[in-house]
């Protein structure tokens, strides 16, 4: 039974409600109601509806008692109302395209999607697609994606990632959400960043990005860093590298781990925070330990389960 179906007969018997009905009317309604938890729902959703619509009833409506052909008119009046907000409503947030993608840790998969979209999808990640009549969606649940977006100023094109909402019509751009913090970096064109409230789900704008800008934010929707960034292009990963630029080196190891490299005990913090730059492979992780102690101050072992770092 389709979705337009069920809220025609939940309007059906929200009128019957507000006239009245006998015994066996109610015994029917309730049956409706328990063979199906959608009928619930849907005439819940009327009740509901007929609250927010009230003050556009006249005040006649109130007079059922003296002219009961005319409350009921009114009532069927406004529920006709409801009924078309209902399947607009159905229609606008028509779900086209529902499509869950994953990659193990060391994969990389692209995808192009209906519109002409190419979705990039890095080392241990997880999102949704979801496509609607009036927008596009992506939920990045974990990971790195990169986006080429193909235009489409009817359907926007939107990326949820953990409280963070990225908005945007056409451009490339990265989303990452690894651990608790979500980084949106653009190569090209531009987005609005929001935080979404987690208790009511309202948008607060934070920032629109351009080509080059770069902002990480925090669960709490709180900039931790707004910068330039220093590639020319996005997502290097796509090229099979790790592109670094002042990164501690414990944040470096800990990007080859995400890709199957051996995790890494680094002996003190003060080593931990030493900064790293340079572009290395990711398949070559023994040569990026062969050449760290040409970089730092360290020393490298290799262990059976663990990659060992000492200062020199």
């Amino acid at each position: 039974m389709s979705q337009a179906w069920i809220d025609e007969m939940a309007a059906s018997w929200f009128v019957k409600a507000q006239e009245g009905m006998s015994v066996s009317e109610k015994n029917a309604f309730e049956r409706w109601l328990r063979v199906n938890p959608a009928h619930q729902k849907a005439y819940q959703a009327f009740e509901v509806l007929w609250t927010e619509l009230d003050g556009l009833a006249p005040k006649t409506c109130n007079k059922a008692a003296k002219k009961p052909w005319w409350g009921y008119a009114c009532v069927a009046a406004l529920v006709c109302i409801a009924v078309g907000i209902f399947q607009w409503n159905t229609f606008s947030t028509r779900l086209e395209l529902a499509q869950n993608v994953t990659t193990p840790i060391g994969a990389m998969r692209e995808y192009t999607l209906s519109d002409g979209t190419k979705l990039f999808l890095d080392t241990d990640s997880n999102a949704t697609i979801e496509y609607y009549v009036h927008k596009r969606l992506i939920k990045l649940h974990q990971g790195q994606i990169a986006l080429y977006v193909s235009k489409d100023a009817a359907r926007p094109f939107f990326v949820d990632a953990k409280n963070v909402q990225v908005r945007v019509t056409g451009t490339i751009f990265e989303v990452r959400h690894v651990e608790d913090d979500v980084r949106i970096s653009v190569e090209e064109g531009s987005v609005d960043v929001s935080y979404k409230r987690p208790f009511d789900g309202d948008l607060i704008k934070l920032a629109s990005l351009r080509a080059k800008d770069q902002i990480t934010l925090d669960e709490r929707g709180f900039v931790l860093s707004s910068t330039k960034m220093q590639n020319d292009s996005v997502a290097p990963w796509r090229g099979g590298r790790l592109v670094f630029d002042k990164t501690s080196l414990e944040d470096a190891l800990f990007e080859f781990e995400r890709y199957g490299a051996k995790p890494a005990l680094i002996a003190s913090a003060e080593l931990a925070s030493m900064p790293l730059s340079g572009s290395f492979e990711i398949e070559r992780f023994g040569s990026f330990l062969e050449l760290l102690p040409k970089a730092l101050p360290v020393k490298v072992t290799q262990e059976t389960h663990a990659v060992v770092i000492e200062r020199k």
